[in-house]
């Protein structure tokens, strides 16, 4: 089990490295806590547990009157071997994700920067002259974007991006990016949002996200001489705030069995003991987990006899949405479908532009695969598992699995989907166009009939979480369709 939760983690990580690449040398005072709480948007308990760690470690000593004080002492030798280590053992991954993060998040920033309130533009709006910002002003900048989508979970995402990949770079002098989008980038957009020259803005933000990837890349072609390791460090995304909170995870994984028949409608999952063994969890952790599909109504616990699975026709009636767990749960896939609807059409076209003879082959007997078994009603999932599989980026395969399996919470509103003719209509359309675009190589068709049917779903499950009870779902950004 890993202590505390994630953010304190990756918190130690960034300062650690700061101090690492001679930002904080030897007797240099780390911002006051409460400063670097709101710098990483994380709760002073956090930041706390993160400077207590950097003194057990031997970086920092704190005190009440003279504030957390570096002790660690690195030459200059030394700090370009922390540098050279450091980005050399997350090449791959950074260049990866350089790419993937228009696709994931472009649209979405537009967006939100559509939506936010004038008042939020305002305020972050600075009358330099000169444009001299702060490197973590283009951060704040487009945090206040995301905001205004109203989804923590999306905000998460975007966090664990920054520290991963933006952080370690305001730590060094050739800093690839300060000057296109520090500089450049956050205040020219931020006039064409406040002149709502919307076009311009989205030109702006894409051409911003290609100079990172290009700049990022002429980062390790002239600063990073050091050979990178067999084994690197993968960029990694949890949605769930604990690490510990495994229950859910279990929950998740007995679900998408369910989903996929592992465990047919009317028979009984293995008893707890057995699952308890098997998964190599307690007793009270899958217990847990069941009360849990039996709250989305997925299941149902009969006393000294077993965890019965239920059909779609009854998974509606024994859903429990007064539940705090069931309802957190339905808010998660529902976060997931909106960053899911905002990032599809830019994923699917540059996915279904790289396959090749034997992967659209593929992905073609896939898709037939749900006519021959006329499950129409799982095309949305479906074809995002594709866009998950054969994406060219490994960070959106991350990204997307972790999505994707945010969605099988939604179990109890597939039997409402299953019921209805206009659904199925839907669905089939969007079958016959997606087979179609495949056999004619038309990664925009293709594209554009997901984003129409991602939007059409979001809409459809915000309107029937909040008929259910479930009225934060409103607090979603929902775009036009």
């Amino acid at each position: 089990m890993k202590d505390d939760t994630e953010l304190c983690n990756v918190v130690y990580g960034v300062l650690k490295t700061h101090i690492q690449f001679g930002v904080y040398h030897y007797g240099h005072t780390l911002p006051k806590m409460e400063h670097a709480a709101g710098s990483f948007f994380v709760s002073l308990d956090t930041i706390r547990r993160a400077y207590l760690r950097l003194q057990k470690d031997g970086y920092i000593t704190i005190s009440q009157n003279v504030g957390s004080v570096v002790i660690k002492d690195y030459s200059e030798q030394q700090i370009e071997d922390n540098v050279q280590l450091f980005f050399s053992q997350r090449k791959n991954a950074l260049i990866d994700l350089s790419k993937s993060i228009g696709p994931l998040t472009g649209h979405a920033q537009w967006l939100g920067l559509k939506n936010a309130p004038a008042k939020m533009l305002n305020s972050t709006h600075l009358s330099d002259a000169d444009h001299t910002y702060p490197p973590v002003f283009a951060f704040d900048y487009i945090m206040t974007a995301y905001a205004s989508l109203g989804n923590d979970l999306f905000l998460r995402l975007l966090w664990q991006i920054f520290t991963f990949f933006e952080a370690p770079f305001f730590s060094t002098p050739e800093n690839p990016w300060h000057m296109s989008v520090v500089t450049e980038y956050a205040p020219r957009s931020l006039e064409f949002c406040l002149k709502k020259d919307w076009d311009s803005l989205r030109r702006s933000i894409r051409s911003a996200q290609d100079s990172i990837s290009l700049s990022l890349c002429r980062f390790y072609e002239e600063r990073i001489t050091m050979p990178g390791p067999s084994q690197e460090i993968p960029f990694t995304w949890s949605p769930y705030k604990k690490a510990s909170q495994i229950c859910y995870s279990l929950a998740m994984d007995l679900l998408t069995s369910i989903s996929r028949g592992q465990y047919p409608a009317d028979t009984f999952l293995p008893s707890l003991s057995q699952l308890s063994k098997e998964r190599n969890v307690s007793v009270s952790t899958v217990r847990r987990a069941l009360s849990l599909l039996n709250g989305v109504g997925a299941t149902k616990s009969f006393k000294r006899i077993g965890t019965k699975v239920l059909s779609y026709k009854e998974t509606a009636k024994n859903c429990d949405f007064t539940k705090p767990a069931v309802r957190k749960r339905m808010l998660d896939m529902a976060k997931s479908l909106q960053i899911l609807a905002l990032s599809c059409r830019e994923v699917s076209e540059i996915t279904i532009s790289s396959l090749d003879t034997n992967a659209i082959q593929d992905c073609q007997e896939r898709l037939s695969g749900l006519k021959d078994r006329q499950q129409y009603e799982l095309i949305t999932y479906a074809t995002l598992d594709l866009l998950r599989q054969y994406s060219p980026y490994e960070a959106v395969r991350t990204v997307y699995t972790e999505l994707l399996q945010q969605l099988f919470w939604g179990y109890t509103l597939y039997s409402i989907w299953k019921r209805s003719d206009d659904k199925k209509k839907l669905y089939i359309s969007c079958f016959e166009t997606f087979s179609r675009s495949l056999e004619e190589a038309d990664a925009v068709r293709f594209s554009e009939k997901l984003e129409e049917l991602l939007m059409h779903e979001f809409h459809f499950t915000i309107s029937k979480l909040v008929q259910s009870g479930i009225k934060e779902a409103e607090e979603l950004l929902i775009p036009d369709h």
